[in-house]
């Protein structure tokens, strides 16, 4: 499966992650939410990719930029976890729309433990469920599979994982049948888009699949070497010394023009990417815009 069809332009904005910037009244929050705009033959549609744990910094925010939420066609949420869904039902609300589609993978409201510092549940909580969703003007679009939500922007739905040093999960466990197992968190998903005479552009939450794969799929996905930016949270926060320089190598032997990133990334992982990228690294804020 190949998607070779290709938007005008893009820009992608970062209206929620960890850090709000130098000298800004941004709000920030742990969490990450990003506004793709895609646009083609004169036509606009926006993209909202996740929603942070709450939608009250993602509106605030907004409001700064002057982006009216009721200009949102779709919501993409990239896993399941609470940094990224809890927004959810609110900001739909703010949409104030029915019949919004909200895109994620079908395994998305499964519950999703920790036992560190004490067991909880850090997935899809009841006030953002199904039920939730539908009540609030939300269309559910569950998919496993890569499709396109418009030409030129490509959901990858579960991604392989080839790359030997990303194979790792971050301890989260599944309960199925009265059993705990080990959570892969496969349904980390990404965005992907292709854009007339730049590349692509690669947007994702938190990597949990590994940003080299994710990075690879996407290029298979759409038949694009180029990689003109990837943005997000690459959740290297607790990886090795070891997994963070491969990490920062495979990005400069890919050719990736930039690297934004912040979110679940961790010190450690962007001073790597400073010293081995050099300019070709930006460190992800609130208000972070990309032109393409």
């Amino acid at each position: 499966m190949v998607f070779r069809e290709a938007v005008d332009s893009a820009r992608i904005v970062t209206v929620l992650d960890d850090y709000a910037g130098y000298e800004t009244s941004f709000l920030a929050q742990h969490g990450i939410a990003m506004l793709i705009e895609a646009c083609s033959n004169g036509a606009c549609k926006r993209i909202l990719m996740d929603t942070g744990q709450s939608a009250l910094p993602i509106l605030h925010n907004m409001k700064l930029m002057d982006i009216d939420p009721s200009s949102i066609d779709a919501v993409v949420i990239s896993h399941c976890h609470c940094d990224h869904t809890e927004g959810l039902v609110d900001t739909l609300k703010a949409i104030g729309r029915k019949n919004v589609p909200v895109i994620a993978h079908t395994s998305i409201f499964r519950p999703n433990y920790v036992f560190k510092p004490f067991i909880r549940n850090i997935g899809v909580m009841k006030e953002n469920g199904r039920e939730a969703i539908e009540d609030a003007g939300g269309l559910l679009v569950l998919v496993d599979e890569p499709f396109e939500i418009m030409p030129g922007v490509i959901a990858t739905g579960v991604v392989p994982r080839k790359r030997d040093f990303e194979k790792q999960g971050i301890g989260t466990w599944n309960l199925d049948d009265g059993k705990f197992t080990p959570d892969e968190i496969l349904d980390d998903l990404s965005l992907a888009v292709k854009v007339k005479g730049k590349g692509l552009a690669i947007i994702s939450g938190c990597s949990h699949a590994g940003i080299v794969n994710i990075i690879d799929w996407s290029k298979e996905l759409t038949a694009e070497s180029r990689v003109d930016v990837v943005i997000g949270g690459f959740h290297l926060i607790e990886s090795s010394a070891e997994r963070i320089e491969k990490t920062a190598q495979a990005l400069k032997s890919l050719d990736v023009g930039r690297v934004i990133t912040g979110h679940c990334t961790g010190l450690a992982a962007l001073s790597e990417f400073s010293r081995a990228l050099g300019g070709r690294f930006e460190q992800l804020h609130v208000g972070k815009t990309v032109q393409l």
